[in-house]
């Protein structure tokens, strides 16, 4: 949005169930979808006739819809009834996975939601991938070829980068049971013994149904590990002054598409460990980071950097560079090509 704004050629609508109502300056417009609050109990496919009316309303010569929701599958539909081109985005490798990501729901809802993914990914205009790993999903399982790979992109760290801080291992997501915090709470207690080096958590409750007794237990472990400190949820600005202090970034997911934390943490010289999601390959074909594969590894990883700073100085070189050479803001220009090409040179 900010490559769209500053080029003074597009009108933007922002449409979403989450509107931040805090007051600040925006060059776009937003409009809030359905009735806000919590998630509706069928999920987002109870948005639709909002969006749809909305959509209709705006008129828009283009779409952009990122991440697999029913948003994909209402959006798609006006698409196909109103003549305008559909571009989305995916973001999740599970976006173009038959499997449902987080079994543990409502499958009534669950069901609704990757149906109406299903049409809108068979339906849309354009599809845009992050990683050749998601292409290969795509024509796998619904035999469609994606239109191009836009690898995630960030602007250059703005904040002062200081490591003179007590040496500190992060770890960043929202507090989901596929994101696996638990491990990373175990990988502390199992580090105790190193002499000051500090663990932090930063992220947002999950506030999913369901999930009270297990977020309830997180919590309480947390509370338990002496070495560890949960600060709760962060804004993006606060994310990145943290990473320019910290020194190692942990991933415990099970799957992710792009992880833009690997991003944010290469640019601001953090070494990156992922338990289990390595993307095309990109830790350990470019030495950028390390993928343990285990919980006994992931331990030996982080104790490996802490202890020998010449190995983690490495990371943190190859990292940067490899940031700024593949995930700069030049990558948005592809979107931009995409938009103007299938939305005609219309406004």
């Amino acid at each position: 949005m900010d490559v769209l704004v500053a080029s003074n050629r597009y009108n933007i609508h922002y449409l979403a169930h989450f509107v931040d109502a805090r007051a600040r300056t925006r060059n776009y417009n937003v409009h809030r979808i359905g009735k806000g609050g919590p998630i509706p109990r069928l999920g987002y496919v109870m948005d639709g006739l909002s969006l749809y009316r909305k959509l209709r309303e705006i008129g828009p010569a283009l779409i952009y819809q990122r991440v697999a929701c029913a948003y994909t599958g209402i959006c798609a539909l006006f698409s196909r009834r109103n003549g305008v081109p559909l571009l989305w985005q995916v973001a999740h490798d599970t976006d173009v996975m038959p499997q449902l990501l987080d079994v543990g729901r409502n499958l009534v809802r669950l069901r609704l939601e990757k149906l109406a993914v299903e049409f809108g990914l068979r339906h849309a205009s354009a599809i845009a991938v992050q990683t050749e790993r998601q292409a290969a999903l795509l024509q796998r399982h619904y035999h469609r070829a994606a239109d191009i790979i836009v690898r995630n992109f960030h602007p250059s760290a703005a904040e002062p980068i200081d490591k003179s801080g007590p040496l500190t291992v992060v770890w960043i997501a929202n507090l989901k049971p596929w994101k696996r915090p638990e491990v990373f709470v175990r990988l502390a207690g199992n580090l105790s013994a190193l002499a000051g080096v500090r663990f932090v958590m930063v992220g947002a409750p999950t506030g999913t149904s369901g999930k009270q007794s297990w977020q309830e237990g997180l919590m309480r472990s947390i509370g338990l590990t002496a070495n560890l400190q949960y600060l709760g949820e962060k804004s993006q600005s606060e994310v990145n002054q943290l990473l320019a202090r910290v020194h190692i970034f942990v991933n415990t997911s099970t799957q992710e598409g792009f992880p833009n934390t690997f991003i944010q943490s290469w640019l601001r010289d953090v070494a990156v460990v992922s338990l289990d999601v390595d993307p095309d390959q990109v830790l350990e074909r470019e030495h950028v980071g390390i993928l343990a594969g285990s919980e006994t590894h992931l331990a030996a990883a982080v104790r490996d950097l802490v202890e020998h700073p010449e190995v983690r100085a490495g990371y943190v070189q190859r990292g940067r560079e490899h940031a700024v050479r593949r995930h700069s803001m030049l990558n948005a220009q592809a979107l931009v090509r995409l938009i103007d090409r299938y939305s005609g040179g219309r406004s």
